[in-house]
């Protein structure tokens, strides 16, 4: 088992070096907004949005099944979760999103399952013919459906892998793929307060899209006759990342009663800075910055800034989020076996509409 995690861990610092070689030509302009399966790149849960995703080497429970899926392996028993987020408020789009982890018992890790839903209401049906509509409504389909394992190979050493089943059609089109994630957590320290990360995410073939849709009714060269005529749609790849995370945590007092705290979970006070970047192969890279204080892991302030290449120019901007964040987690004791009910809120500000909200609850056993 020391062997394995040694290894693990050897591979997490060589996949560093090799991301900060290549980070100086990451983020190609010229791809910009040509990958598919963009719902990929949109963090639905709530907790971790009010840091702007900055926590990667932090986030721990069934949230990091978005970010970093190592974070799963910290699931103790049964963990549950909802969030619903109004997306650009006033553009009527929401998503919800819904998680469980389950432990397998000691030393088998946890298995996790997630699905993401976006929501875009009822749009008008239109054709060639009738440009106004009077056809009824469809709304799109665009979701996505993970499978996660993640194990705690040491006390230092956490890692996970998520398979991902996605979705994106309308009544007449349709577009099915899938994408692999993984991740590493290391944690060191005498307080166990640094933490060391990488994820890699959104791995896989490239999704096109079939349908009736497609099909048109006309004559082919040379011919007599009206026949329907299929279409192939061009294919796209997948939104790949590869991102790298660190953390670190100023406990004050100790819940215990020692001198000093012996984690994080013992801590009466913690504050946490982090810090993490995102190499996009189809979008621009950006650097995410987060702190997060918590008083007794039973309320939680975080704030967060997002910064991007061409952030402030609006004519080149590829990501609406404007770069600021802010949540709130209240967790509420349930009984003395450390099970509680969360409350998280996170608001981002974005350069147009009215920014995103998130609201969610987890049950945490």
């Amino acid at each position: 088992m020391k062997n394995i995690g040694k290894s693990l861990l050897t591979i997490a610092i060589s996949t560093l070096l090799t991301a900060a070689a290549l980070s100086v030509s990451a983020g190609n302009k010229d791809r910009n907004g040509q990958s598919a399966a963009g719902q990929l790149l949109i963090n639905p849960w709530a907790g971790s949005n009010g840091w702007g995703s900055a926590g990667l080497a932090n986030i721990k429970g069934i949230e990091s099944m978005y970010s970093n899926v190592a974070g799963l392996s910290f699931v103790e028993k049964t963990q549950l979760g909802y969030t619903h987020s109004i997306y650009f408020s006033g553009t009527g789009i929401g998503i919800n999103a819904m998680g469980i982890g389950q432990s397998l018992g000691e030393d088998r890790g946890v298995l996790g399952l997630s699905i993401m839903m976006m929501n875009f209401g009822d749009i008008q049906m239109t054709t060639e013919d009738q440009p106004d509509g009077g056809l009824g409504t469809y709304s799109p389909s665009v979701m996505n459906l993970g499978v996660s394992y993640a194990k705690s190979f040491s006390d230092a050493i956490k890692a996970g892998v998520t398979g991902r089943l996605v979705n994106e059609g309308s009544y007449n089109t349709n577009a099915i793929g899938f994408s692999l994630d993984a991740g590493i957590q290391y944690i060191t320290g005498r307080q166990e307060q640094f933490r060391l990360a990488v994820a890699i995410k959104n791995i896989g073939l490239p999704m096109s899209f079939k349908g009736d849709g497609l099909d048109i009714r006309g004559t082919v060269e040379n011919g007599t006759y009206i026949q329907t005529l299929s279409n192939r749609s061009a294919s796209y790849e997948l939104p790949a990342n590869l991102s790298l995370g660190l953390s670190y945590d100023f406990l004050i007092g100790s819940r215990s009663g020692q001198e000093e705290a012996e984690n994080a979970a013992d801590a009466k006070h913690r504050i946490t800075m982090a810090g993490t970047f995102v190499s996009n192969a189809y979008s621009n890279d950006q650097y995410l910055l987060g702190i997060e204080y918590s008083w007794k892991e039973m309320f939680q302030a975080r704030g967060g800034y997002t910064i991007e290449s061409g952030m402030w120019d609006e004519e080149t901007i590829i990501s609406l989020y404007f770069g600021p964040s802010l949540g709130a987690s209240f967790l509420i004791p349930m009984n003395k076996n450390y099970s509680k009910v969360a409350i998280d809120y996170a608001y981002r500000f974005t350069v147009k509409w009215g920014g995103c909200h998130h609201i969610g609850a987890r049950i945490i056993l």
